[in-house]
């Protein structure tokens, strides 16, 4: 999404000639000369740094990652040393205060940066150690502006389920010349993802932080099933705990009867569930006393991973208009302006037919379509039973194609060689007994997804809905098309969608879709959500997350 002009390339580094220290101007770090020359520092930098390596030894800096960028940029301001204290210190600040951010602070030198910056503030600083101290503040921000843009972990670790890949940022080293003057958080923004969840994460996790430093939330036991006007000791753990997170407004000193369930902490226990994705109903199980005794750590670490994710998926801004699909949800938005207009229900693929996370656009939309089964599908459950009974091929309203391409022609069961049925094709008539339901709507992919209509109404209704093949279903598409086709009125949707005659109907303009997977987020209410790692992705993710610095 961030595209960055040949010209504005051009504009940026001839600019760059012209900003920050002015060649040949003594480096000073405490408002007194320090003991080496800028051009001495300068010396030192030119000698460490080169177009395709960092030939000094920086620990914790991913040499090879940043050198191009530190030359393009020391090389531009012909190697003079570029931070002063008061940068320095910003950036240091920032640093060690990453946690906030999802990150880690350990993973950037901050005790060698404190003390380098401390002598450097004394008239004791060497031009060496001047230039030591230089180099590391700007690898350790290239480091830190790459992180944010593309993720901590690299996402091909995951290709068998994830193909959105991050865009790398282009001329770090511009945005470095930003932070040396000063702006060092303002310049970083340009590399948080513009995905309106990130931020709101953040928050959250500063939230979750605080009540980990506060000792975090009183573990509950066990016990029966709770029900309202039932009165249990345990009741006065379970306030405090939904006290923490917000889902229970009333404050400690104003509980009458804490040890009673009482119509307060009926709402509070529906609100857990409901950010949850638990049922809601007015009782506290085993189960609900289980998700609240998952530890705030845990919590954390899960914001943590959603944060990377995002940063893997968002890159620059956001379009104006897309649709976004969360899987661990089972919901999907319709955005305007960067707001939801629209939230439906949909079911996803079952673990084993996992649904891929990819992005790409709507083209069309086909009402009364065909269901082309897919060959795994054909294989395991309907060659089968097509051959078993003469009458299962017409009571399902399935034609047999004697190929895949355009041209192929409808064949009786007949006539089917049964040991060479890799050459034919099984589709489904249009009709309200079609499995893909009256339209799908397409956009091409390698993965053979898409979001379609089904006649299957009642798994809307559950709250687990991971039953298809790997394509989603969605609640409302009648909605959808008189969304997706503003020249159609909502009758003539209805016509197109009910007539069993097969159109396709292509987009005046194509429409981005995501299907993504956060398993925790904010919902339109402004209350964090969590819920089931239902691929495991998180799971995956931690070992890889945990392992780097």
């Amino acid at each position: 999404m961030r595209v960055i002009k040949k010209q504005w390339l051009l504009f940026m580094t001839v600019g760059l000639l012209a900003c920050g220290n002015e060649r040949g101007q003594r480096f000073d770090f405490s408002g007194t000369v320090a003991t080496g020359s800028g051009d001495d520092a300068g010396q030192y930098i030119k000698a460490w740094i080169s177009e395709t390596d960092v030939k000094k030894d920086f620990p914790k800096i991913n040499e090879k990652k940043v050198a191009p960028d530190l030359f393009a940029f020391y090389s531009n301001r012909e190697f003079s040393p570029a931070w002063n204290t008061n940068t320095a210190q910003e950036l240091l600040n920032l640093l060690q205060h990453l946690d906030r951010e999802g990150l880690n602070p350990e993973a950037y030198p901050i005790q060698e940066l404190r003390s380098l910056l401390d002598t450097a503030r004394t008239d004791r600083a060497s031009a060496e150690s001047v230039a030591r101290l230089d180099v590391w503040l700007s690898a350790s921000y290239l480091k830190l502006a790459d992180m944010i843009a593309t993720g901590k972990v690299n996402p091909d670790k995951f290709g068998k389920s994830w193909h959105i890949k991050p865009q790398a940022p282009d001329t770090l080293y511009t945005h470095l010349q930003k932070a040396v003057n000063g702006r060092i958080d303002a310049s970083l923004d340009y590399f948080r993802p513009r995905f309106a969840q990130y931020n709101k994460l953040r928050q959250h996790l500063q939230t979750y932080q605080k009540i980990l430093d506060e000792g975090g939330w009183p573990t509950i036991e066990k016990g029966d099933k709770l029900k309202p006007g039932d009165a249990d000791s345990r009741l006065a753990t379970i306030r405090k705990r939904l006290y923490l997170t917000g889902d229970l407004a009333t404050p400690p000193d104003q509980w009458q009867q804490p040890t009673l369930f009482d119509s307060l902490l009926v709402k509070a226990v529906n609100r857990y569930q409901a950010r949850n994705g638990l049922a809601v109903e007015a009782a506290i199980t085993d189960n609900l006393v289980a998700v609240m005794n998952v530890p705030v750590e845990t919590r954390l670490k899960q914001i943590m991973l959603n944060l990377d994710r995002i940063r893997w998926f968002a890159s620059g801004d956001m379009p104006d208009t897309y649709v976004l699909v969360n899987i661990p949800e089972y919901r999907l938005r319709v955005y305007e302006g960067g707001k939801a207009i629209k939230q439906m229900k949909v079911v996803v693929g079952k673990e084993m037919n996992a649904t891929p996370i990819f992005s790409d656009m709507i083209e069309y939309a086909e009402f009364s379509p065909y269901w082309n089964v897919p060959t795994s599908i054909a294989t395991k459950e309907l060659w089968p039973k097509i051959k078993a009974s003469t009458g299962y091929q017409r009571r399902h309203h399935y034609e047999i194609l004697d190929g895949w391409g355009n041209n192929a022609r409808v064949v009786s069961r007949s006539r089917v060689n049964w040991n060479n049925l890799s050459s034919y094709r099984i589709r489904q008539k249009p009709g309200p007994w079609n499995a893909l339901g009256k339209v799908k709507f397409m956009f091409p992919n390698e993965y053979a997804i898409y979001l379609h209509d089904t006649p299957a109404d009642h798994l809307f209704d559950e709250r687990e809905r991971a039953f298809s093949h790997g394509c989603i279903r969605v609640e409302d598409p009648a909605w959808m098309a008189d969304w997706l086709f503003p020249q159609f009125t909502r009758q003539q949707v209805t016509e197109k969608m009910n007539n069993n005659r097969h159109e396709v109907v292509r987009l005046d303009k194509k429409i981005p879709v995501y299907i993504f997977y956060l398993t925790t987020f904010e919902d339109e209410e402004g209350r964090l959500n969590f819920r089931e790692d239902l691929y495991e992705l998180d799971k995956q993710l931690t070992s890889e997350f945990d392992s780097m610095i």
